[in-house]
Parts: structure tokens; sequence; C-alpha cells
């Protein structure tokens, strides 16, 4: 199975997307009609962002999966996922649990976590604007400031240092 994604997570981002962009009528109706509680395609998500990238930019990108991270916190809680350690201590574990069956060429990991730094490693086809703002998102969420945030890349890996206080 290619992998799928949990359709609140799926709806959070490219809805938020489609609608800063009038350009994608038919991804709006795709996700007006998914329900939070379904899983669907990993491929079609993916497919989705990467010309919604194209239409937006990294910042815009980066802005509204910052958003989105902040209103689905909630349902990585209650997965388990209620602490900064429990996210960033492990980051391919609340990965796993929004994508089932999530492809290994898709994985990110946590390299090294501290009380108030993370480093995590991605071979995702996502862009990096997306994760970078889904990492603020969620450290925003749990009330941290970041004051530091650093994207390097090289063969095809993105590295994301973040530190927070």
């Amino acid at each position: 199975m290619p992998g799928e994604i949990q359709g609140a997570w799926f709806k959070a981002i490219i809805g938020s997307m489609t609608a800063a962009s009038s350009r994608f009528p038919n991804h709006q109706r795709t996700i007006n009609t998914m329900r939070d509680d379904q899983w669907y395609a990993w491929d079609d998500y993916v497919h989705m962002l990467e010309e919604l990238h194209a239409a937006l930019g990294d910042r815009a990108v980066e802005a509204i999966a910052q958003r989105s991270a902040m209103r689905t916190l909630p349902l990585a809680r209650t997965m388990g996922f209620d602490s900064v350690e429990k996210v960033f201590g492990d980051f391919g574990a609340l990965l796993r649990a929004l994508v089932r069956g999530l492809p290994e060429t898709e994985h990110a990991r946590t390299v090294a976590f501290m009380p108030l730094a993370a480093e995590v490693e991605s071979h995702s086809r996502l862009p990096a604007s997306l994760l970078l703002g889904t990492f603020r998102g969620f450290l925003m969420g749990f009330g941290k400031i970041v004051t530091e945030a650093k994207v390097t890349s090289r063969h095809g890996v993105h590295r994301f240092s973040l530190k927070w206080m």
C-alpha cells in the first residue's frame, strides 16, 4: 500500500492552501467532500501540495502550515503526542500516526532532541517550507517561542534545526 493520510490533516493543510488560491477549484471541491476520520491516498496529498506550493511559494506555504499545525494539534494530542518531548522526541512516530503505511522514502526522523532544541531530518517529497511551518506551528501550539529555525538541504535530504524558549 502506498500510504494514506488521515482526512483531518489532509483537509487542514490542503484546504487552507486552496482557500488562499482561487486557481484550484477542483482541489477545493475534493477537500469539501472529505471526512476527518477517513484515510486518503498519500500520493494525492503530495501531488496537490506540489501544485499548491508552486502557485503559492515558500512563505505562504510555511505560514499556512504553521496555522494548520496549531489548529490540528488537538488531533495529535488525542493520539498521545501531548508535549513537545513527545512530538519532537520522535517526530517519525507522529508522522506514522498521521500517515498509515507511510512509504519508506517519505520518512522524517528526529536526529537530536534537547529540552529547548531539536533536529529533524526528512527525506520526504513534501516542501521544506511545509515541514518548517508544521514544526513552528506545533511549537507555538505548546506555547513555545521559536528563536531559531534553519533548514539545510543536501542530496535530497532536509535537516531542520530548531531552537525555542
